[in-house]
């Protein structure tokens, strides 16, 4: 996994629980980093689940509320940071059926190690079906990143059904569309 998602990760915490409930997250899940990580740096996906799992323990707050509010916040962090995926989208269809087409294969171009969940697309009419399919069992973190992409662009989509795999390593994801997208 890249460092970026776990070090985006370290600062949500410490903005929502502040610096010292962060670290006391990071110290008790037993993480092998200790926390410290670099955006491009590759890291044992579980590093994530272990100081998401702390978090969860420490603030009693379910794991889909911490991931929505986490996914808010790195969705901003990615229009912030490669807000070229971004120009001319207008609404989540949109920016959802680019992701393998366009921002994985520019992803892929800047990281050559890194090893990139697949997300396929149909649309009959209205209807977006969006299946994601992954080596690392994030499922549950990708169904948050897609609500956020909804949340961000309000153009009244709205997921329908989510079915996620009880490995968590694939999801299928059901967006009912507004009129024109």
């Amino acid at each position: 996994m890249k460092g970026i998602i776990l070090s985006e990760f370290v600062e949500f915490i410490e903005q929502a629980l502040g610096e010292d409930t962060a670290q006391k997250i990071i110290d008790e899940s037993g993480v092998e980093s200790d926390g410290a990580y670099s955006r491009v740096g590759l890291y044992d996906y579980q590093e994530l689940i272990q100081l998401l799992t702390q978090a969860v323990s420490e603030t009693k707050t379910d794991a889909s509320v911490l991931l929505e509010k986490f996914s808010d916040h790195l969705f901003m962090v990615f229009k912030r940071d490669y807000s070229l995926f971004f120009d001319g989208v207008s609404s989540a269809a949109e920016m959802l059926k680019q992701i393998d087409d366009h921002i994985h294969v520019e992803v892929q171009k800047l990281y050559p190690d890194a090893e990139l969940p697949s997300f396929n697309y149909t649309q009959q009419g209205k209807v977006l079906t969006l299946d994601y399919t992954s080596p690392r069992p994030l499922a549950a973190v990708a169904h948050a990143l897609v609500g956020a992409c909804l949340k961000f662009f309000g153009n009244n989509e709205v997921l329908v059904s989510s079915d996620i795999a009880d490995d968590q390593k694939s999801a299928s994801f059901t967006i009912h569309l507004e009129a024109g997208t």
